[in-house]
This record gives structure tokens, sequence and C-alpha cells, in this order.
């Protein structure tokens, strides 16, 4: 498995993304590296990760139509005691301020 590794490696990729979802892929990695410094961004299997000591706390996957942002299941801030079903990621076509404050906040606690 190719890596490729820092902010150079995973702009780039998000680069390729058609409009808009390139600008939110950037914005989503600015939110990610503000929020949690520490996590590493890496380019694994064509996708943006976000590692922390070699676990996959949190990736972003463009697609024509969308983009996605998710969590690896091991390190999930969504998961709920006593809950059945954990969400683990979600498209997005736009960002506002509420949902850029709650992507912030998840990854706060998945980096914790």
């Amino acid at each position: 498995m190719f890596t490729k590794k820092g902010d150079t490696a995973v702009l780039a990729k998000l680069s390729g993304a058609p409009a808009p979802y390139a600008e939110i892929g950037e914005r989503l990695h600015n939110i990610i590296r503000e929020s949690a410094p520490s996590l590493e961004p890496i380019v694994r299997w064509g996708l943006p990760f976000y590692v922390k000591d070699g676990k996959d706390v949190c990736y972003i996957k463009p697609d024509k139509d969308f983009i996605t942002f998710g969590f690896g299941e091991v390190v999930n801030p969504t998961r709920e005691e006593d809950a059945h079903m954990h969400p683990v990621a979600w498209t997005i076509t736009s960002l506002d301020d509420a949902t850029e404050d709650r992507i912030r906040a998840l990854v706060k606690k998945a980096a914790a």
C-alpha cells in the first residue's frame, strides 16, 4: 500500500474534487488540522486520512456529487452508551457555522 504523508499530499488529493467539493474538502482539512494538530494527515487508498498513533481517526472522501466526512470505527466520538447504532460518516453538500462547530467538537473528542 502506497501512502503519501503531509498537508501537501492531502490538499493535492482534495483539489482534484469538482467544485464546490474541493473547497469543502479544503475547509474540512483546515478544521481538522486546527481542531487536532496532533493528527497526521496522510493519503492512503486514494483518500485523505488523519491518524494518531497508527489508528485512523477520521477521513474525507470526495465524490462528484458530495463529500463524505467520517470517523474510524475504533475511534468514534459519536458512540453512545446503550445505543444500538453509531453514526460514523456523513455526506456533506455545504458547510455552515453550526456544521463546522459540530465537526470541530467531534474531531477534538476523537483526537483526545
